[in-house]
């Protein structure tokens, strides 16, 4: 079974970079929690790759998107079940 997580990044010049990875903890959902606030409380993101380390200032980023992250390792205040609407159903609203 294939446990890769895909992440889109989106950068503040308009481009986007496109990241799959193995699920990088596995032990625990203390350690995922962990792990997280770690990332996010950090000044960069660095990604590795077979043959290159990226890092890119937290500054650089828009947004990210993120797939399978479990629900008990978003901070505090996240609004779950969410869906985003495209702009003809907004436009009913």
């Amino acid at each position: 079974m294939n446990d890769d997580k895909n992440m889109t990044i989106h950068f503040n010049n308009g481009t986007k970079m496109e990241v799959s990875f193995p699920t990088q903890v596995k032990n625990s959902l203390g350690a995922v929690v962990e792990a997280g606030k770690r990332i996010l409380e950090s000044d960069k993101l660095v990604i590795q790759t077979d043959q290159q380390l990226i890092i890119i200032p937290w500054s650089s980023i828009k947004y990210l998107e993120a797939s399978s992250v479990p629900s008990a390792a978003l901070p505090f205040g996240t609004i779950k079940g969410a869906r985003i609407l495209t702009s003809d159903e907004s436009a009913s609203k």
